[in-house]
């Protein structure tokens, strides 16, 4: 891991907490330099860092760019996470994944833009960037494909209860993958699977979720 990283996987794991240069200095084995470089480094990528003399360095709670550490301290259990900037859609990524060989187990693949966002029956996603959160979650559940097919009911009850507990919202579940705010679609879920048709087994499956978290205007097209 980088020093980049390194910093900021520590300034995440203590939000809202000052902690020194000296202090990351030490820890890291670089001079306080490199730390400011590093620090600096960060807030160019957008994170919000504050800094004061004889108090150090601040994450703010409100700092909301994504990030594999950050997800991983939310986290229960050992996964796999990949954070892109960009792919054409996070299911298409996760399938490209499979096909390498590059998965085993579970796997939880984020983006902050799709270029190719799609939902069922292949109907456009818009997924502009810095505007949603849009992930894939593989796994393998070496199951039949009867019961595999309640696996989106469940993702979207899970959507439902997370931004309820996180912003205390109340919303609905629409068609099964659809989430609705107030009357207008927040979030679609489109869950695809890898099987053999030879066994009738389930050998992966890829949950995509996006959710929109900021309104923005639909390109003509849409």
């Amino acid at each position: 891991m980088s020093l980049k990283n390194d910093i900021r996987s520590e300034l995440e794991a203590h939000r809202e907490k000052n902690i020194s240069g000296q202090y990351l200095a030490e820890k890291f084995g670089v001079s306080r330099n490199a730390v400011w470089k590093a620090v600096n480094s960060l807030k160019n990528d957008g994170y919000k860092i504050t800094s004061a003399t004889n108090k150090g360095y601040r994450l703010l709670k409100s700092c909301d760019v994504i990030s594999e550490s950050a997800i991983k301290a939310l986290c229960d259990k050992d996964i796999d996470i990949t954070v892109c900037e960009t792919v054409d859609s996070t299911n298409n990524e996760a399938k490209r994944r499979l096909a390498d060989g590059n998965i085993s187990g579970t796997m939880l693949i984020v983006s902050g833009e799709q270029t190719l966002g799609r939902g069922r029956n292949g109907r456009n996603f818009y997924s502009p960037k810095g505007m949603g959160l849009y992930f894939s979650l593989v796994t393998s559940p070496k199951s039949d494909l009867p019961s595999a097919i309640g696996i989106t009911s469940y993702a979207a009850v899970c959507v439902v209860e997370a931004v309820k507990e996180l912003t205390g919202t109340d919303t609905e579940i629409k068609w099964v993958n659809d989430i609705y705010l107030k009357g207008k679609k927040i979030c679609g879920i489109l869950t695809e699977a890898v099987s053999d048709f030879e066994t009738g087994t389930v050998n992966n499956i890829i949950v995509g979720i996006g959710i929109n978290l900021k309104p923005s205007p639909l390109p003509e097209p849409l």
